[in-house]
């Protein structure tokens, strides 16, 4: 179910009831190795819905604003607000790559290594994830 960013399109809203869906069947997945990523950084990260097992986060990168290590549960779903620019650092600091999803983009992703996200874009990069607790 993941597409990669490399293959961007855009979703409808209704693409979140699926990806909600795919998180829900995923839920029992491995146990982390970091702190969540609303752990690591609540200035960046806020939980607004916290109900029957799942996480809704609301993310918000300000431009040049990285976050701090971290990981998400085995999966996630996420929905673009904005359009981004995003930097991915491995672990060690050194950048893994970066992507430019378009708003409105929706993915469903499996565990992600311990990593950081910076945005490298000149406005507000916003979107939100679907978690299980």
């Amino acid at each position: 179910m993941h597409r990669p960013l490399t293959s961007l399109t855009r979703r409808p809203v209704g693409a979140v009831a699926v990806a909600l869906a795919a998180v829900a069947l995923c839920a029992g997945a491995a146990a982390q190795t970091a702190p969540r990523s609303y752990e690591a950084s609540p200035e960046v990260y806020k939980v607004v819905a916290d109900s029957n097992g799942y996480l809704v986060i609301e993310v918000t990168w300000k431009p040049g604003q990285r976050d701090a290590l971290h990981s998400h549960a085995p999966v996630s779903a996420v929905y673009y607000l904005d359009s981004c620019r995003l930097r991915f650092h491995r672990a060690d600091g050194t950048p893994d790559r970066d992507v430019t999803p378009p708003r409105g983009y929706t993915t469903v992703q499996g565990a992600v290594p311990l990593h950081t996200v910076e945005n490298i874009g000149t406005a507000d990069c916003r979107l939100i994830m679907f978690e299980p607790k």
